[in-house]
């Protein structure tokens, strides 16, 4: 019997969206999909849908479904149009507000969230609404795999592989749809994949652990700013940057010192909202390594510190009340950056200098303790006054570590040279 109209109609659609390796044909009553490989071999399966006129948006959507399924988890036909038939009944078998849509779901995640700045919820915000838009697309997505996959397709294009953009938006989308499965009602196939699905999405940074590192300020360069800044009278900031390059400290870590017996301890901040009550490590050690030429400096602004002759700048200390309330020191770190930021001859440091960024203070004092003194400090010893382990230390210093090695060796057997003609 000679195919009628609308099977011609519909095998076409088929072909056209979706190659000529696959099609369908009437059997039973039924529909049954076909999908022929390169290699000649094919594979089927007879859909539950009545081969009919009526019924050919139906097989054209669910053909589409299929494939999709087959193509994202590298399943068969048969396991395919299973998991197809168990998502399209899943809606009937739950309640909640996904019973409303998605976007009322988005709506009420948010809701959960206004404890947080309105920065982070507007990020939050942008972030979700890429998630609809995913959910709106076509083929529409059926699970969590094929929406973070159509995720990266249309928003990963100007992030860059292995970098915290993607990681964050990512895991946004992650924490969304596990609230939507746990707390709104969507069905199970809507929670997030394993790891290593998102660790794909993710990928690999092109560029090494080594090139990734954020430039230290040179020592001519910190000390020229601390001059400037003591000749614009700005000692607030001084103290605060003198302090951070100085004794090695994070940022974040202004809001966590104390000074007990004439020495600098800090205390832990790589602590989130749901530890910041647990108990912590001590406070750890924090040791002045001074600039040539400025012999001493460190123990002074040590002095400054303690004494409260000079404050650290207000808009520090301001973050620094809030971190109880806020569960989170971030934004004492960020608040130096901005001011420092806005500082004419900080700019200028930067200008000449691609890369820095008010973190390369910390790691000026790790530059500084393996590479300006003949006497370079063991990684052993660097690493516990930073305050992390040895193989963090080697990880993002090692080569300044490698580089003061290397010169100690060859300085030691000059050193031997004239020995040996005297």
């Amino acid at each position: 019997m000679a195919p009628q109209k609308w099977e011609q109609t519909l095998r076409r659609q088929i072909r056209d969206n979706h190659g000529n390796g696959w099609n369908v044909i009437a059997q039973s009553g039924k529909c049954k999909l076909t999908r022929r490989y390169e290699d000649g071999t094919k594979s089927a399966k007879v859909l539950s849908i009545e081969w009919k006129a009526t019924n050919s948006v139906q097989i054209l959507n669910a053909v589409t479904r299929v494939r999709e399924l087959v193509e994202t988890r590298n399943i068969s036909i048969a396991e395919a149009v299973r998991l197809d038939t168990e998502a399209l009944a899943a809606p009937e078998e739950h309640n909640g507000t996904a019973d409303q849509g998605w976007p009322a779901v988005v709506e009420e995640y948010l809701a959960t969230k206004q404890g947080r700045r309105s920065s982070t919820l507007a990020d939050l915000r942008t972030r979700l609404n890429r998630v609809l838009v995913c959910m709106d697309s076509r083929p529409k997505p059926r699970d969590a795999r094929a929406l973070l996959k159509r995720f990266a397709e249309l928003h990963f294009t100007d992030m860059a592989p292995g970098g915290q953009g993607r990681k964050r938006n990512l895991g946004d989308a992650c924490a969304f749809l596990t609230y939507a499965v746990d707390k709104a009602g969507a069905p199970q196939r809507w929670l997030p994949p394993e790891k290593a699905f998102i660790n794909d999405l993710i990928g690999v940074a092109a560029t090494s652990t080594e090139e990734r590192l954020t430039p230290p300020v040179k020592p001519e360069d910190l000390a020229a700013l601390l001059d400037q800044m003591e000749a614009d009278g700005r000692h607030d900031l001084r103290l605060a940057t003198g302090l951070i390059a100085l004794f090695g400290l994070r940022p974040a870590e202004l809001a966590v010192l104390t000074v007990k017996e004439g020495k600098l301890y800090a205390g832990a901040v790589k602590r989130n909202i749901a530890t910041l009550a647990q108990k912590s490590k001590p406070p750890r050690l924090c040791l002045p390594l001074d600039i040539a030429g400025r012999e001493g400096e460190g123990k002074r602004l040590l002095h400054l510190y303690e004494s409260g002759l000079v404050k650290m700048p207000a808009a520090v200390l301001n973050e620094i009340s809030k971190v109880e309330d806020k569960g989170t020191f971030q934004q004492v770190g960020h608040a130096f950056g901005q001011l420092l930021k806005r500082y004419e001859p900080w700019k200028n440091l930067v200008r000449s200098n691609e890369g820095v960024t008010p973190y390369s203070l910390r790691h000026s004092w790790a530059y500084r303790c393996h590479v300006c003194s003949n006497n370079a400090l063991h990684v052993r010893t660097a690493a516990a006054l930073m305050g992390h382990t040895v193989a963090v230390h080697m990880k993002h210093y090692g080569s300044w570590v490698d580089e003061a090695s290397l010169e100690a060796a060859v300085e030691r057997y000059n050193e031997g040279l004239v020995a040996a003609s005297n």
